[in-house]
């Protein structure tokens, strides 16, 4: 049925399952923190619904628990967001007000933060809902910056034919 032999077959039962199981628990997580990191960029876990540790500290039972190297397990300062019928807030630690290197960009989507939390470095952080492109504000406050968007209202209705 497939021109070419069992031998060449990817998915070869046994060649598949001695592979699978000389697997690596480590390894595969590993793996898939890369890939996660690559195609979402930097802090993917905030652009999800779930909020659960992924990183192998979880005390929960997460079946991929071990020794990661603190150079992968890195801790980036988590902000707190939160949003109100008219603003998105964003809530960042910042002990250090004499970063005039910091730069604040943003997406209606995503705020991006450069050179955050250290020099020539770039954290992105997935915002709630959808906000406008002008309007934004930040400010300083005791240890933290404040960000204010000014959410999209995205309210445009389209209406769609049904063809019979």
């Amino acid at each position: 049925m497939f021109p070419w032999n069992n031998k060449q077959f990817p998915f070869d039962q046994s060649g598949f399952m001695k592979h699978l199981n000389k697997m690596n628990p480590k390894d595969v997580e590993s793996y898939i923190q890369n890939v996660m990191k690559n195609v979402f960029s930097g802090d993917f876990t905030q652009g999800f619904p779930f909020q659960g540790n992924m990183t192998g500290n979880d005390p929960s039972g997460f079946p991929f628990q071990g020794d990661f190297s603190k150079s992968e397990t890195q801790v980036k300062p988590q902000p707190e967001i939160f949003e109100t019928n008219d603003f998105v807030y964003v809530k960042l630690p910042m002990p250090n007000k004499d970063n005039k290197n910091l730069k604040l960009q943003h997406t209606n989507h995503q705020l991006i933060l450069i050179n955050y939390p250290k020099e020539n470095e770039q954290s992105k952080y997935m915002l709630p809902s959808p906000v406008k492109r002008k309007g934004t504000r930040a400010r300083f406050l005791n240890d933290y910056l404040e960000i204010q968007f000014i959410r999209l209202d995205e309210s445009n209705i389209s209406e769609i034919d049904i063809s019979y």
